[in-house]
């Protein structure tokens, strides 16, 4: 069911909810909507109270001058969970919302949280030598940037949908999708992007897993650098491996089993 939460500066935050039980949040990435985890929600909801929002500018959520980065991000997270008096739950961030769950957890800990999935996004985006895992070093990002800025930020979305996927996506799928990435204005979809280069949430992501279970989803192609980081920085992390960035859509059978495999032992 849809629903909408106002929150302190106004925001109005648009969610799904559906199920009963333990909660489970869900976080779409960059200009992505809640649409995206079309085929979680509803089997994660048989056995848990699923929740997934849409981000600030985002989807069907309020667009909003300020606060377009993770930092307030985070923020909007903490404030979602406190008015909706959610305890002990689970929280999943794909893609860039890893970085709204990583900015929760700087300023608010762990102690309303039961278990992190992070779908596919390392804690410092920008990488300081080839071999590390993150998105790309600093002259690849600024290059990115400057494709998006050159061909518009929905051109640049559509192709990289396709490139998130090992087959083909469906011609309807991708339109939903570019209809919802529309929903954000260019300026902000920039910015995000932009901002994101700055994130190192590495210290969180080592202290976190001291506390709490993490699940790591990561797609094949950072398997070598991926690994390499989780296993020295969080031993405790169980670690999914998951063909392309896309793939718990469109593998959502077993993507699906290893989420409710997790949340089981979270609990």
């Amino acid at each position: 069911m849809k629903k909408r939460i106002v929150l302190s500066d106004e925001l109005a935050l648009s969610y799904l909810e559906y199920g009963t039980g333990r909660p489970v949040i869900f976080i779409p990435g960059w200009t992505y909507t809640t649409r995206v985890f079309a085929r979680n929600l509803p089997v994660i909801a048989e056995h848990y109270r699923v929740l997934a929002y849409d981000p600030r500018s985002h989807g069907d959520s309020s667009v909003t001058a300020d606060g377009n980065n993770y930092d307030r991000h985070g923020a909007d997270l903490y404030e979602f969970i406190t008015r909706l008096g959610i305890e002990n739950c689970i929280i999943a961030g794909w893609s860039m919302g890893v970085s709204a769950a990583y900015s929760y957890f700087e300023k608010h800990g762990t102690g309303n949280v039961r278990g992190f999935i992070s779908i596919d996004e390392p804690p410092k985006i920008m990488k300081e030598n080839g071999s590390d895992w993150g998105e790309g070093e600093e002259a690849e990002l600024q290059a990115g940037l400057g494709k998006m800025k050159e061909y518009g930020h929905l051109k640049f979305f559509e192709h990289y949908l396709h490139h998130c996927y090992v087959g083909t996506p469906g011609s309807m799928f991708v339109q939903e999708m570019l209809s919802d990435a529309a929903k954000t204005p260019e300026p902000v979809a920039f910015e995000l992007i932009r901002s994101s280069f700055d994130l190192d949430y590495r210290e969180v992501a080592r202290r976190i897993d001291r506390e709490i279970p993490v699940m790591q989803v990561v797609r094949e192609d950072w398997r070598q650098a991926a690994g390499k980081w989780i296993s020295e920085n969080q031993p405790n992390a169980g670690i999914y491996y998951m063909p392309a960035h896309l793939s718990f859509h469109e593998f959502a059978e077993d993507f699906n089993r290893q989420v409710l495999d997790f949340c089981s032992g979270c609990h």
